[in-house]
Parts: structure tokens; C-alpha cells; sequence
């Protein structure tokens, strides 16, 4: 998990505060998640896939997502 996210991250060109604020968390708690020191709640799971633009499934599962999964926004029409 914390590969996925750094990796993420740093491809928007964001620091670790910057993630914390749009998604609402304390810089600590983020740092936190992304070094897999903690586990997401599913609603703070779901802000961080967001400011990051990927799935939840791409950031948190276990194993990778499936080939062609989309990311957050390309289900509903957005583009970026």
C-alpha cells in the first residue's frame, strides 16, 4: 500500500501535507497511512483516492486491480 501511494503522489507532484490537507487529514495521519503504520477508515480511504485521482482499489487492496480499471473520475465522464 505504501508503495502505491507515495508512488501516486509524488507522479501529481504533492507533498505528504499537501494530500493531508485536501483530503482533510492531519499531515501526522497521513504520514501515517502511507508508511503503513495505520489503516484507513473506508470514508478517509475514499478522500485520499480522490485528491490522488486513482481507485480506492488501486491504492489500498492487497493485490493490484485488474488491468483497465479506471480511475476515480473516468467512471462518471470527468476528464482531467
Amino acid at each position: 500500500m505504501r508503495i502505491r501511494l507515495c508512488k501516486a503522489r509524488l507522479a501529481l507532484g504533492l507533498t505528504q501535507s499537501e494530500v493531508a490537507r485536501r483530503a482533510g487529514l492531519t499531515r501526522a495521519s497521513y504520514t501515517n497511512i502511507e508508511r503503513g503504520h495505520k489503516n484507513p477508515s473506508v470514508v478517509t480511504a475514499l478522500h485520499i483516492a480522490q485528491v490522488l485521482n486513482r481507485s480506492v482499489e488501486e491504492l489500498f487492496a492487497d493485490k493490484p486491480p485488474p488491468a483497465g480499471l479506471q480511475k476515480v473520475g473516468e467512471r462518471r465522464g470527468y476528464s482531467s
